[in-house]
This record gives structure tokens, sequence and C-alpha cells, in this order.
């Protein structure tokens, strides 16, 4: 069987989360903080925050300067882990090897599974339709590697299900952090120049090796499908049983 993969990305996960509970804040500046070496800091906003120049890793000070009407909440810690356990524990009903993608991510095995919906399009639409329908900002892509799915997430600009075989071709224009490299070696490349993945993939893998490590290799390999890259699913938790096993047998005469 050909495996497909399906990476669901939420791209604002907590802030979503705490709209639906609080639907009052739906159509107001908010972020979430929390204190970083004596300085409270953003660690989540809200699309309209977004909007208006506000985003994660600001001081709360400076974006208070920025928007004076922006509400501020205390950051909950261990919160987008939980989200993504329950909301990951939910899409087993589309297939039963469901993995977190931390920190704002499900990555879904779905071989086999896409057909009982009539197709990966016919499936995509109905996981992302629900799940914006619950309140989450939520896009979704499929392909044949986690790789491939994850870069067309978070990257892909035009069609959300690349066609088997055809990954090269998808991640090709795509910036390097596609390919979910470390910080270090995204700006590297760029000072290099190698603003895309099709300026350095066809480099000999000695010369990027030696320049960049082993890293940018294994990723390259995984998002081609070169090198099996594995994932942890979720196990939801048995039903409880209880049982009462009898030392003799019952027998019960009627006279």
């Amino acid at each position: 069987m050909k495996k497909r993969f399906a990476s669901i990305w939420f791209r604002h996960l907590t802030t979503d989360w705490f709209a639906i509970r609080r639907p009052e804040l739906r159509r107001v500046p908010f972020v979430f903080t929390a204190p970083v070496h004596g300085r409270l800091l953003i660690t989540a906003a809200n699309p309209i925050a977004e909007g208006q120049g506000v985003g994660a890793g600001m001081v709360v000070a400076d974006a208070k300067a920025i928007l004076p009407s922006l509400e501020v909440f205390d950051d909950r810690p261990g919160m987008a882990e939980k989200l993504l356990k329950t909301i990951g524990l939910w899409c087993i009903r589309y297939t039963p090897v469901v993995a977190m993608d931390y920190p704002d991510g499900l990555t879904l095995d779905i071989s086999g599974c896409a057909h009982l919906w009539g197709g990966e399009r016919e499936y995509l639409r109905d996981i992302v339709s629900r799940l914006r329908g619950k309140g989450y900002d939520t896009r979704m892509a499929i392909a044949d590697t986690i790789g491939a799915s994850w870069a067309t997430t978070r990257f892909g600009k035009v069609v959300p299900i690349v066609e088997s075989g055809s990954q090269l071709e998808t991640l090709l224009p795509m910036p390097p952090a596609a390919l979910r490299l470390e910080q270090e070696t995204v700006q590297r490349l760029h000072k290099l120049g190698l603003k895309t993945i099709g300026s350095f993939v066809g480099m000999p893998h000695a010369v990027l090796r030696r320049r960049f490590g082993k890293g940018l290799l294994l990723r390259i390999n995984q998002a081609l499908g070169v090198e099996e890259e594995f994932i942890e699913p979720l196990k939801p938790i048995p039903p409880y049983e209880e049982r009462l096993p009898c030392l003799e047998p019952i027998w019960s005469c009627y006279l």
C-alpha cells in the first residue's frame, strides 16, 4: 500500500481555544504573555492582534504602545500540548494513526483511509470544515511523506494535495524553513543566498554535509521519501472495565 500522510496546522491554536470559550474576544485583539528573564513577553497572539503588528516574542509594553486596546492574559503552561492531544484523539475517527506535531500541528498516517470519504479531496475537506466549524484556524495538506505534507501545509500557496511522487517539484520553490531545519541552519543558507530549496537540493551531498551537517541531508531525504520517518501515535485510554470472578460456580435449584 502506498504511504500517504496528512499534516494539520493550527495557526492560532491557543488563542482560538480561548476565543471559543469567551466569544466576546473574537473581535478584540488579545495576547497570552509569560515572564522571560525579567521581561513580560508575548507567547501567542490572536489574528486581530497579528494583523495590527503584534506577535509572539514582542515585549508587552512595546505591543501596548502600538495597540493600546490590546487585551493581555497570562499564558497557561502545557495548554498547547493538552489541546493537541485532545484534538488528535478526536481525529482518530479519520485514521488510527495520529501523532502530535508540537507545538501547533498534528501528523496523520492516512494510508488506506481516504477512499472511505470518497477520495483525498473530500477527506481533507471534511476534516478542515469540522475543525474550522469548531472555531480553529486550520490548514491541512496531504503528500507521500511527512516532510512534504508539513511543508505544503505551512508554505504551499496553491494545491493542498501533492500528487504521489511529485514532492520534489512541490518543494523546489519553498524556503529552506519548509524542511523543518534548525533556525541556525536556515540563517546560514540565507546568508549564502540559498533562499529556496531548489537552490541547493541538487548540490552534492558531500558539500551539503560539510557545510551544514547531517541534519540538512536527513530532512531532505525524509521530505523526498528516500529515508523513512516514523511517528509516535496517540493511544486512546482503554474504557474502564471491572471483573468480579467467582471462586465457585453458582447453581440455583427450585424445589
